[in-house]
């Protein structure tokens, strides 16, 4: 339903503690919300359309998620070589979700159908932020195993290589993801008489 876009922020700190060490991400989430309303599916799927700031290659989105990988390390020089000391990573993660406008005209039946297609999109949104933090993950282990260099400069450049080709490996994953659950639509994603999907 929703196809991350990642960005990346480096940060060099050099610091003298005497080994590697290295801890789970950080995981920072904020949700934002678009109203839609209509007391059919017709008229709902209709104000999505109008409302969803989510639109990519000419193509509707009903959500979106994005998440940005962001990691620092530190190392100690010794005479002759360069180690890494230290690594954190962090995730931001946003998502942008519809949000229904309910009001006592609504059948229940429509609220209940919302209910079910709302969870069904938010778990898919969840699979990106999954993902996200998968990634971090990977970049703080593989900064952290790090054999140590001839030169701190040598040791930066290739630590922050690792870093970026992971987040590549990621962007393909996430493309694999939304191609096999057809952006959601596979795992029930599916607003009521409509085939919609988020990107």
């Amino acid at each position: 339903m929703t196809r991350q876009f990642t960005t990346i922020l480096l940060h060099f700190i050099f610091i003298l503690p005497p080994f590697a060490s290295f801890a789970e991400p950080v995981v920072n989430t904020r949700s934002m919300y678009y109203m839609v309303d209509g007391n059919t599916a017709e008229e709902i799927w209709s104000d999505i359309k109008k409302k969803s700031p989510v639109k990519q290659h000419g193509r509707l989105h009903v959500a979106y998620t994005k998440w940005d990988a962001h990691w620092q390390f530190w190392w100690y020089e010794h005479t002759n070589t360069c180690e890494i000391t230290r690594v954190t990573t962090r995730l931001d993660v946003a998502f942008t979700m519809p949000r229904l406008k309910q009001t006592a005209t609504m059948p229940d039946s429509l609220l209940s159908q919302w209910d079910t297609f709302k969870s069904a999109l938010l778990d898919h949104e969840h699979g990106h932020r999954d993902l996200g933090i998968k990634a971090a993950n990977e970049i703080e282990i593989t900064i952290a195993e790090m054999e140590p260099m001839a030169t701190c400069n040598e040791l930066e450049r290739v630590a922050n290589k690792k870093g970026k080709d992971i987040i590549k490996k990621y962007s393909r994953i996430e493309k694999d993801y939304d191609r096999s659950t057809n952006h959601g639509l596979n795992t029930g994603a599916v607003f009521p008489l409509h085939q919609s999907a988020g990107k």
